[in-house]
Formats: structure tokens, sequence, C-alpha cells
């Protein structure tokens, strides 16, 4: 819509530049992801992060540098508007699409707490590998069982134990969901970074 908004209502702007028109495109095409949760992904993160990073410097909510504000403009500060999401509570940058979710989506659910917060991020941390096939190693397998091993119990496939689901309970054990992927097709754990890979 930002193409469209731009051709219909910029074009006859003197004070908006083509290379204006293009930053905002690519902030917006990079970051935005409006009330679709599902598009908070790492790669969204990443990408907001490459096209954000020299101008999070514009928010004054960004306490890891002084501001630019003045130096770089109001005008190309506000090109950069999206990239605010990308700084968190605390005046860091947001860093997992975990983190993204929980600021823009979670921050009102009274239902989740910190400690739920910390599990996820721990899940998260020590599990996560994308479609990077690089990052499968034995570190994150052993790494990912030490942050799991007491709910693998959750997931139907896993057949060494009694499911635990009901005792434990949906909301906990969808925290641990990125877990499944150390149960191999036998209902055994992966225990090495060789058979994740061939997962």
């Amino acid at each position: 819509f930002i193409e469209l908004d731009l051709k219909e209502f910029d074009s006859d702007r003197p004070n908006i530049s083509t290379s204006e028109q293009m930053i905002e495109k690519d902030v917006f095409d990079a970051c935005y992801f409006g009330n679709d949760e599902s598009r908070v992904t790492q790669e969204l993160v990443t990408k907001c992060h490459n096209v954000c990073r020299s101008r999070l410097c514009c928010f004054d909510s960004y306490k890891l540098q002084g501001s630019c504000r003045a130096a770089v403009g109001e005008d190309e500060c506000e090109l950069y508007s999206l990239c605010e999401q990308l700084i968190n509570e605390n005046g860091g940058e947001v860093k997992t699409f975990i983190e993204l979710d929980l600021k823009e989506f979670d921050s009102d659910r009274p239902n989740i707490s910190t400690s739920e917060q910390m599990i996820e991020k721990d899940v998260f941390d020590a599990c996560y590998f994308g479609n990077d096939e690089s990052r499968v190693t034995q570190e994150l397998v052993t790494k990912c069982h030490n942050v799991c091993r007491s709910r693998l119990c959750c997931f139907d496939s896993y057949k060494l134990q009694g499911s635990c689901r009901a005792a434990v309970g949906e909301d906990e054990c969808e925290l641990y969901s990125l877990c499944e992927q150390l149960i191999n097709e036998n209902g055994g754990e992966v225990k090495t970074f060789i058979e994740l890979d061939l997962k």
C-alpha cells in the first residue's frame, strides 16, 4: 500500500525524493506485519534490523547510542518510524522474533507471566535453528535437551514416557513446542546433531 500511497498522493509532493520513497518502501517491506502475528518471524526481525540499524538512534527510547535525530533530521527519522518496534522496554534491541512477538502481541495478555516468557525465550535460544543447517550442532542438541528434558512428555509422538500434557497443561506444553524436534520417528530422543540434521 505504500507504493500506491506514494504513487497516488506523494508524487506531487516536492519535498519527498525518490530516494526517500525507496527508504520508506524498504522499511515497510522489511518491518511491517500489522496485526498479523504469523508474519512475526526471525527472518522479519533480521531484515528489519538490516534496514533499521543505522537509524535506531532516531528514537528517544533507544539507550545504546545517543540520539541522532537533530543530526539526521526529523524527516529522515520519520521514514524509519516502523523501526521503533525493534527497541525493547529496556532501551536495547529486540533480537528474536519471540521478543518482538511478546512485545507487540503479548504485553497486554494478562495470562502470560514473566517466567513463561523466560521459558519460551530459553527454549528458543537453546533449540531454534530455523532454515540454517549450519546451526545444527552437537552443542545445540545438548542445550536443547537440557532445556526440554522435563517436557518431552508433552508430545504424543514421545514414546519413552506417558503423556504429561493433561497434568502440566496445554499452555505450559506450548511454551516447549520447539522441543518436539528432539523426538525421532520411533518416538525416542534425537541424541546427535546428525540425527537432527537428517530429520
